[in-house]
């Protein structure tokens, strides 16, 4: 009888981790597809199965005989439309991972970078270099130095968290505290605009609503460290997530050192948020939305949570740059508008929705 019980819950149990594994599979597999769709995009259409040949050859060094039509649509995809969809694959994992390192952290499923102010601060950052030429550094490379910009602009939100978050109990006190932040912080940004020329001030309102149009290959290599960084650091540390769930004393008691890992956490996230920000400006709601999605399906394991919102987050951004791509060819219409859009009916009924037990 007893090993009758247990063969029961050993079945149990393997069809509870094969069901987070389809769904990790499942939202791999819209991503590639999204992706091969987002490169096909453009004046001249490709099919998906004609993008991935020709990334294959490009990789494999197959080479074409100059103007002919491979070697145009070749020169089409690797010089203009790859950099934007990889960066778009990019952000949209790195976004929904800082989000679920963030709500974990926090305990609050509210939580991500842009309410708690950490994207209004990294966005200021990127004011402050582009309107004033002021970086915290002197690089020859302009992109690095604002990226860097971004990054310890938006620790000043994770510092204020970090100072309050022992003088209350309450997740939802650092939330405000956050919101309140990132207000101060988009004041002094519209203080910055009103002193500066036409110019200028198109690219930073183009920052403050989220736009990926502009995106060239030297805009990569940052985002991709930061993604890949954060996702295998957020990774190994999900157990220790899983314990930090169970409340700040229990967690200590099981010999996790809370207020270490917060600290690597919310570093971090900050520097993921800011790789993604210096070049793309704020596009909210994918680390929100994204992990909430994720706990509804497949429970709040984040061995599986972090995975799994990578891969959600990514497929989600992509999607929406294929529908800006599709209403607005001229690219008149930001990706951060469209995600709005999509982000914020998902988000409300996500609140509203009964029985949505997402911790």
């Amino acid at each position: 009888m007893m090993n009758e019980a247990g063969g029961t819950v050993v079945a149990e149990y393997k069809r509870y981790i094969l069901r987070k594994i389809i769904f990790i599979v499942v939202c791999a597999t819209v991503a590639i597809v999204a992706f091969g769709i987002s490169v096909g995009i453009g004046a001249r259409q490709m099919e998906i199965g004609r993008v991935y040949e020709l990334l294959f050859n490009h990789i494999m060094g197959v080479t074409y005989p100059v103007n002919s039509t491979d070697w145009v649509e070749d020169a089409v995809i690797w010089d203009y439309r790859l950099p934007r969809s990889l960066f778009a694959l990019l952000a949209g994992a790195s976004l929904a991972v800082a989000g679920v390192a963030m709500q974990s952290v926090m305990n609050n499923p509210l939580a991500d970078a842009y309410t708690t102010g950490v994207s209004s601060g990294a966005c200021f950052g990127v004011a402050v270099a582009i309107v004033l030429g002021f970086t915290l550094i002197q690089n020859e490379y302009s992109s690095i130095a604002i990226t860097i910009n971004a990054f310890l602009f938006a620790m000043i939100p994770v510092a204020a968290i970090l100072a309050i978050s022992p003088r209350t109990k309450s997740p939802a006190t650092l939330i405000l505290a956050g919101i309140a932040i990132g207000y101060i912080f988009n004041a002094m940004s519209t203080l910055l605009l009103t002193s500066t020329e036409e110019e200028t001030l198109a690219r930073i309102y183009v920052w403050q609503i989220g736009s990926i149009d502009d995106i060239i290959w030297s805009n990569i290599p940052i985002v991709a460290v930061a993604s890949i960084i954060g996702l295998f650091v957020v990774g190994m540390l999900s157990r220790k997530l899983n314990v930090l769930s169970l409340g700040e004393t229990s967690a200590k008691a099981m010999g996790v050192n809370v207020q270490t890992m917060r600290y690597i956490l919310l570093l971090l996230m900050a520097f993921m948020v800011a790789s993604v920000i210096s070049y793309a400006g704020i596009i909210g709601f994918v680390g929100l939305v994204s992990p909430h999605i994720v706990r509804i399906l497949i429970d709040s394991d984040n061995r599986f949570v972090v995975p799994a919102s990578a891969m959600l987050g990514a497929s989600l951004l992509l999607v929406c740059d294929i529908v800006c791509r599709l209403i607005s060819p001229n690219g008149s219409i930001p990706v951060g508008v469209v995600i709005s859009f999509v982000g914020a009916p998902i988000f409300l009924y996500l609140l509203v929705r009964k029985n949505a037990n997402i911790w």
